[in-house]
């Protein structure tokens, strides 16, 4: 599985956030369903943005880089996303297998040297916009494109290695970076490409030409693309003030796990219509599962025998090309319903959690169980006082008590 990831020279917003998540819910999916995945993600370190950037900033490309990684990365682990199981590769790091593939396709004819680069001539490849399903005007054909900014109006020859670029022996075009570093490591075909519908144009349909022209071979044998995510039915942007970062989420006071759980509300080819007063919503949807977890340990035995087929009902909506709100909607159901609360339950929703990875399944620490167990006695003993002491500290723990017949138990807040 290759999933295109960051081009690092800022931030990523929550809509790159969505298409991240839905990456990381397919790969824990495809594990929960017994396959063993290798699963790739590209860094773009060098490119037109970048260049652009470190000129601005009058510092190096590589600083940018690392700076940008980092937060990236500090991303994505808050948002729980698998990256210790991610191979990534950067773009700067395979140079020399680029400027190979641009050779190779020069030499096959269909590619051309000019005086900035080496363009791959469009024309020459015949299957040209079947993937992206754009028709093809031998007008623009014949015009070249020397960026890597995303140019969505026509189809284009466009560059695959670039002389210049105060890069010592040039650098490599935006969509040869994919097409190397996805077949070094999984060859070619390999199973998934996934990535958000924005590439599919021209970036997936580039990729796809000079991969096969070069080697004769398909690239992937299926493709998933993520649709945009909207705010407030508006397309994000800085001009509209309605450009968020996770650090923005994590100000409004609404923590990664509930960020998660929101972007993953809506089927993956589907908008999702990122509004606050949603943000609310997930929030208790997500301490409603975690009451479910917290309560389930206090009861010793499930009056429901099994849930073996609720959980095959849950996958079978994965299955379903990822029907995540098929799938959610099990998850509701079994929870919503106090019989399966205790070890048949707990069983299921650690199941479940595995594949929506939102940390609904963690117990809380033995200090805080202690406590628990301290404000039992104070209550039982009518000391209200000490029983109210107890659960305040509870609180600035960000713990939330509740009681029940079988005893008080803590919910994780954030």
């Amino acid at each position: 599985m290759y999933s295109c990831g960051p081009t690092v020279y800022d931030e990523a917003h929550i809509g790159n956030l969505r298409a991240y998540i839905f990456n990381d819910l397919l790969y824990r999916f495809l594990k929960a369903a017994g396959y063993s995945v290798k699963w790739v993600m590209n860094i773009t370190d060098i490119d037109d943005k970048m260049i652009k950037r470190a000129k601005e900033e009058k510092t190096t490309i590589e600083e940018i880089a690392a700076r940008y990684e980092k937060i990236f990365m500090d991303d994505m682990r808050a948002m729980n996303v698998s990256v210790d199981e991610i191979k990534f590769v950067r773009a700067t790091e395979h140079l020399r297998e680029m400027r190979g593939m641009a050779d190779t396709l020069v030499k096959k004819g269909f590619a051309y040297r000019a005086d900035d680069g080496i363009y791959f001539s469009v024309d020459k490849y015949k299957k040209y916009g079947q993937f992206a399903r754009i028709q093809i005007d031998p007008k623009t054909t014949r015009e070249r494109i020397k960026n890597d900014l995303y140019d969505k109006s026509s189809p284009r020859d466009f560059a695959l290695w670039k002389f210049g670029d105060d890069i010592k022996d040039g650098r490599p075009g935006w969509h040869i970076e994919c097409s190397v570093m996805s077949a070094k490591y999984l060859g070619q075909p390999f199973d998934i490409h996934t990535g958000g519908v924005d590439l599919i144009f021209p970036h997936h349909q580039n990729e796809l030409a000079q991969s096969e022209a070069a080697t004769g071979k398909p690239l992937a044998r299926y493709w998933l693309h993520n649709e945009h995510l909207l705010v407030d039915g508006a397309k994000m942007s800085k001009s509209l003030n309605n450009y968020y970062t996770l650090r923005d989420v994590i100000k409004r006071h609404y923590l990664p796990p509930v960020l998660r759980f929101e972007l993953l509300q809506a089927h993956y080819r589907s908008k999702l219509d990122f509004r606050w007063e949603a943000m609310d919503g997930a929030k208790t949807v997500l301490l409603n599962l975690r009451r479910f977890w917290a309560k389930s340990s206090l009861v010793k035995k499930s009056k429901t025998v099994t849930l073996a087929n609720e959980y095959k009902e849950f996958m079978a909506g994965l299955a379903d090309d990822l029907n995540l709100p098929k799938a959610l909607a099990v998850v509701l159901q079994v929870v919503g319903d106090a019989a399966n609360e205790g070890p048949v339950g707990r069983e299921f929703l650690r199941q479940v959690d595995a594949v929506f990875g939102l940390g609904i399944t963690e117990d809380a620490p033995e200090s805080v169980g202690a406590l628990l167990v301290e404000m039992d006695k104070a209550r039982l003993a009518r000391d209200f006082q000490e029983s109210d002491r107890l659960r305040k500290k509870l609180n600035q723990m960000d713990y939330l008590v509740e009681n029940s017949p079988a005893g008080s138990y803590a919910i994780k807040q954030s």
